[in-house]
């Protein structure tokens, strides 16, 4: 019997023409944990350290990592490897070109958390409604999937019918309100992305706008796309249901 579950329900692989081809969506379990959650957890243990020496320490570790990293080295720990990487294509004699390269990170598991990772037994509770929905949230610069972005880089979002289209209008122009939107935890503020680089009916890469400042986001979708060349009547709304944040 596996220590811990994860609770999947199978959802249409919109990539393929095969009825009976499906995708796993993992039912998270509650809400992203952060550092918080993290020292409540250390604390619950048993841990007789006090609460602001535990974030002192953790504190310290991540500053240390972020040092690592931005000096060019790689950094490894019990549950990722880190390492710096810079993407584009080069002439041969060619400077850096910011626009055309970018400094980035790959983030991979490690070999100990691969192993903890047969602990894991997955129970499927049945199809997803295989209606409009954001599946997953991929940082381009960071490539993390939790919850975390990056202010002026981009963001992969896959999902099935996030396509986003709209009615043209007389001058030629999309109609308002047809857009990727992240929506600032105030339930006031909302900033349209700055572009859509990639608009398909499971993918959209859109750029993060770079004056997200500091907090947590409601990342919504507004499009008419349905199926084909059709629209919607009237313009529906996509809500990624983990909320993003920028660090």
């Amino acid at each position: 019997m596996s220590k811990y579950e994860w609770r999947v329900r199978l959802r249409p692989n919109s990539l393929t023409e095969d009825p009976n081809d499906y995708l796993a969506e993992v039912e998270t379990a509650g809400e992203t944990r952060r550092q918080s959650d993290i020292i409540d957890h250390i604390v619950a243990g048993g841990s007789d350290i006090r609460r602001e020496t535990i974030k002192a320490v953790l504190d310290g570790e991540t500053a240390a990592k972020e040092y690592f990293v931005l000096a060019g080295y790689s950094v490894f720990d019990d549950l990722v490897h880190l390492g710096p990487r810079v993407d584009g294509s080069w002439s041969g004699k060619e400077t850096f070109t910011e626009g055309k390269h970018r400094v980035t990170v790959n983030a991979h598991m490690s070999k100990e958390m691969r192993e903890k990772l047969k602990q894991v037994g997955v129970r499927v509770t049945g199809i997803a409604d295989p209606g409009a929905h954001i599946m997953l949230v991929t940082d381009q610069a960071t490539q993390l999937t939790d919850g975390t972005i990056t202010p002026g880089d981009d963001i992969l979002i896959v999902g099935d019918k996030i396509r986003v289209v709209g009615k043209t209008q007389p001058d030629g122009t999309l109609e308002p309100g047809i857009n990727v939107y992240f929506d600032f935890a105030d339930g006031v503020t909302s900033v349209p992305a700055q572009r859509i680089t990639e608009n398909a009916p499971s993918r959209v890469l859109a750029r993060v706008p770079a004056t997200l400042t500091q907090g947590n986001y409601r990342l919504r979708i507004v499009t008419r796309f349905t199926t084909g060349t059709r629209l919607l009547a009237e313009p529906r709304i996509i809500e990624y249901k983990i909320p993003l944040k920028v660090l």
